[in-house]
């Protein structure tokens, strides 16, 4: 009867503020780490107005024309009739 009402004792006068303390540094840590990282997210955010361009697509690659023809030039052409 007497180990019980000792852990009795026990548990309310030593572990459960020694809990609270401990719970309650806990959750001041991790308030300052959310705290921390907005302030790393406000400070990272771009400018109104400007531009943000988060993918340029690869170019495709232009055929070049032989030199033998220009642009201009009209080359004639016969149609073959069946």
């Amino acid at each position: 009867m007497l180990k019980i009402l000792g852990l009795i004792f026990l548990f309310i006068y030593v572990i459960r503020p020694l809990f609270k303390l401990l719970f309650k540094s806990y959750i001041i840590t991790q308030v300052h780490r959310q705290q921390s990282e907005q302030a790393y997210r406000q400070k990272t955010t771009k400018r109104e107005g400007s531009i943000d361009v988060d993918f340029v697509p690869p170019q495709a690659k232009t055929k070049t024309r032989s030199p033998k023809v220009d642009e201009g030039d009209y080359v004639p052409f016969e149609e073959i009739k069946d």
